[in-house]
């Protein structure tokens, strides 16, 4: 599984398929944005968008937003519900944030599936949480 950043110039060309998935995100509770949101974010990039791919096909994606010395997970969608795929995915995402000099990772979810992954990848809950 690789993860590779999309540009903001970039953004009309992958658009259509992160759409699908934030329209899934947003359909499991996820309510307080909308998808046009993040593509504004993303544009000025105030949030950063990248696609995750497993041997070259897109499998879904990652909006990340840095708020000083915190990444924070704004969205996230594997087609896939292995959980292998979401601990690749979520270590990905501490990579990135570990580049960036973050020392935390936070995400919100609505979602009570969460709560035992969440557990798995280090994380703890309030805002899920996940020292660096």
């Amino acid at each position: 599984m690789n993860a590779r950043y999309i540009y903001p110039n970039n953004l009309r060309d992958i658009w259509e398929f992160v759409k699908h998935g934030l329209e899934k995100v947003r359909a499991k509770g996820h309510d307080d944005w909308i998808v046009e949101d993040i593509y504004c974010d993303c544009f000025t990039q105030k949030s950063m968008l990248f696609i995750v791919d497993n041997d070259g096909l897109d499998c879904g994606f990652m909006v990340l937003q840095p708020m000083g010395k915190t990444m924070h997970v704004w969205a996230a969608w594997l087609e896939s519900n292995n959980p292998e795929d979401v601990i690749a995915g979520f270590n990905h995402i501490k990579e990135i944030a570990k580049q960036g000099g973050c020392k935390k990772v936070t995400f919100t979810s609505v979602r009570k599936g969460w709560e035992r992954h969440a557990r798995k990848i280090g994380c703890k809950p309030s805002t899920w949480e996940c020292e660096l």
